[in-house]
């Protein structure tokens, strides 16, 4: 029987497979990490520059706002929607108000002033909270009848040209610059003061309701209404990103008009 002949020499080793690509994903990864800390050093940059500037001054730097916006979108969602809904167009059974459209209750919807309501927010306790006026029960404190609210609310339906029974607005009118003194408040234009918090009556826009039995419920049992503080539960560098992204979409660029203008001409509304 004739055995097998031993392999003659030193052993070769044996050859690695595919070194390259051992190498390729330690680059990969050394890059993915680098690219990592530029995107890091980017984005601590642009929040230093957020908060080192001027509230307003912000909008004169487009990197800012897109950055302050990318920033407060998922902050506003997981925070804000829950009062002023997605959409930002707010729920009159809270009176949550629109934030969207360019009519404020306090303030005149500069960056400043709604990252002070958000930091502060309304009727909170804090020094620097918004609490100079309420909206007081005229029902419920027996100033005025149940048909001289409805009168009132006849003035308020004239005043934004809505349709009224003329003689009970005359009463109305009466009723506001007399017995009720609306206009100490809300002008005698009743054209409001934001410094105040006291609304415009004129432009249609109501936090609470504006059909006429919500109107009736506001003058009869007031508004005493409360928005949360954000100091201290959100940085300031998010409170600040919060205020310039309400104040963008409130502030729409015209590109973004156009197209909103062209979709609702292309799709009917519905009232």
């Amino acid at each position: 029987m004739t055995s097998a002949t031993p392999p003659t020499g030193p052993p070769q080793p044996r050859r690695a497979r595919w070194p390259w690509l051992a190498a390729t994903i330690v680059l990969l990864a050394a890059g993915g990490a680098a690219l990592a800390g530029i995107r890091h050093a980017q984005r601590q940059r642009l929040a230093t520059q957020l908060l080192a500037s001027f509230p307003d001054a912000v909008l004169a730097h487009p990197s800012l706002v897109r950055f302050a916006v990318a920033e407060a979108r998922p902050l506003f969602k997981a925070n804000c929607a829950v009062c002023h809904g997605e959409n930002m167009h707010g729920n009159t059974a809270i009176g949550a108000p629109n934030l969207t459209d360019q009519v404020w209750l306090y303030g005149d919807g500069t960056v400043y002033d709604i990252e002070r309501t958000i930091l502060y927010g309304v009727r909170t306790g804090l020094s620097k909270t918004r609490n100079v006026t309420d909206m007081p029960g005229y029902g419920l404190r027996g100033r005025l009848t149940s048909g001289q609210i409805d009168d009132v609310v006849q003035y308020l339906l004239k005043l934004n040209d809505r349709p009224h029974r003329a003689e009970a607005a005359e009463e109305g009118r009466a009723l506001y610059y007399g017995l009720a003194n609306c206009g100490d408040c809300h002008g005698s234009d009743a054209r409001g003061d934001s410094d105040y918090g006291s609304p415009d009556l004129t432009v249609n826009v109501w936090n609470s309701g504006g059909d006429p039995q919500s109107l009736y419920r506001s003058i009869y049992f007031g508004r005493h209404r409360i928005m949360p503080a954000w100091v201290g539960k959100l940085t300031f560098e998010q409170i600040r990103a919060l205020a310039v992204y309400v104040y963008s979409e409130s502030h729409p660029s015209p590109s973004r008009e156009t197209n909103a203008s062209t979709s609702q001409t292309a799709s009917p509304s519905r009232s």
